[in-house]
């Protein structure tokens, strides 16, 4: 009778502190597994947060390349400094409102920073406008492939500099290379002007990347912060050369082929804008890994959706498709051995004038690494 009483004690009092247990940390399971619960469901917040984000800026990049084409192509749109300055007006006002609403923070506007990104607001007007006017003239596809050649330009500029990189990446990307060359031998429907306008845009894409570096630290600011003086400074050089060149007497003139025209147009200039606060946001809240990944599984969908969304005669060539998947293939490559660390400097020699891991502006899908952007709330 003392043994049952004292084993009914025993139980009254286990039961009472799992009560207990219960009561002070609610989950699902009870008692200690219910501690565990609260930050097992934070970590699952955060990675749909971060994969949410990510889905978004591959999506919305993807669409700008298709929008912009549909534009200019379809519906014979020819005004690219027009086209640039529209998104340059709803990307900046973008960016002014998110900052309103507090979803990101914004440097202020200085006279002494804006005079050191003049040269770096040169180079990114350049590239900007050769890359709508390279898409205006080449198929989806071949753009693309043609654009990544980018990484070349770059790896000269790193070797006239005495910073040379080592055989896998020249091998990855001259394989890039070779598919970019046969996928625009095989296009019959490229131009001569289009192949001369994505030369100029990738030696602009690889000279604004470095630019991006040096005024960063020169004016220290953070990405957000460039591309707002980039995007402030562009806005009067894209209308005094709409006016130099005469696109607004032509553009006057201009009769769309159909009133779906103008929701293309707006669509382009707000998918502009989301795209910048996107691919900061993306860099903020993921891994470079993980939005670098993303942004391979992007140029994958804009090569290949090109044939479908898009189709031409100049696309059923399989020489075509064969240069397509060549450069692919090279591309995914040479994002694996970047970020295995192939070719990266020690860490006592990093800070040169490289300055090839940071974001191209416009839909360009290439992510800054390590970014130092933070968005407020996040």
């Amino acid at each position: 009778h003392l043994r049952g009483g004292a084993l009914g004690r025993g139980r009254g009092a286990c039961c009472g502190a799992e009560s207990a247990a219960r009561s002070v940390v609610p989950g699902r399971r009870g008692g200690i597994f219910g501690m565990v619960a609260e930050p097992e469901r934070a970590e699952q917040a955060g990675m749909m947060r971060g994969l949410t984000v990510v889905v978004a800026y591959g999506v919305t990049s993807f669409a700008i390349t298709m929008v912009n084409k549909v534009v200019m192509s379809s519906y014979g749109f020819s005004f690219e400094m027009t086209l640039l300055l529209c998104q340059l007006l709803v990307g900046t006002s973008m960016m002014m409102l998110f900052a309103k609403l507090g979803l990101l923070s914004l440097p202020p506007l200085d006279p002494k920073r804006m005079r050191q990104c003049v040269p770096l607001t040169l180079c990114f007007f350049v590239y900007v406008l050769s890359g709508l006017g390279s898409l205006r003239s080449l198929s989806v596809p071949t753009w693309a492939a043609l654009r990544r050649l980018t990484c070349l330009f770059i790896l000269v500029l790193d070797h006239r500099e005495g910073k040379p990189a080592p055989a896998r990446i020249w091998a990855s990307v001259g394989l890039m290379l070779v598919g970019a060359l046969v996928a625009a031998h095989s296009d019959i429907e490229g131009t001569a002007a289009g192949y001369a306008q994505v030369l100029v845009n990738c030696v602009a894409s690889a000279q604004y990347l470095r630019e991006v570096g040096r005024v960063k630290r020169a004016a220290g600011l953070t990405e957000l912060g460039v591309l707002l003086y980039t995007n402030v400074l562009c806005i009067p050089v894209a209308t005094a050369c709409i006016f130099a060149a005469g696109e607004h007497v032509k553009l006057a003139r201009f009769e769309p082929s159909g009133s779906a025209f103008w929701p293309w147009l707006g669509a382009s200039a707000t998918l502009a804008g989301l795209l910048n606060y996107l691919v900061f946001l993306s860099a903020t809240v993921n891994s470079p890994l993980t939005t670098s990944v993303a942004g391979q599984v992007k140029n994958v969908a804009g090569s290949l959706g090109g044939y479908f969304l898009l189709p031409s005669a100049a696309l059923r060539d399989p020489a075509h498709l064969g240069g397509i998947l060549l450069g692919l293939c090279a591309s995914m490559w040479y994002a694996s051995l970047k970020y295995r660390g192939v070719g990266k400097p020690a860490p006592q020699q990093q800070g040169g004038k490289g300055g090839s891991d940071h974001a191209l502006p416009g839909g360009s899908g290439t992510v800054p690494k390590g970014s130092g952007t933070r968005l407020k709330g996040s």
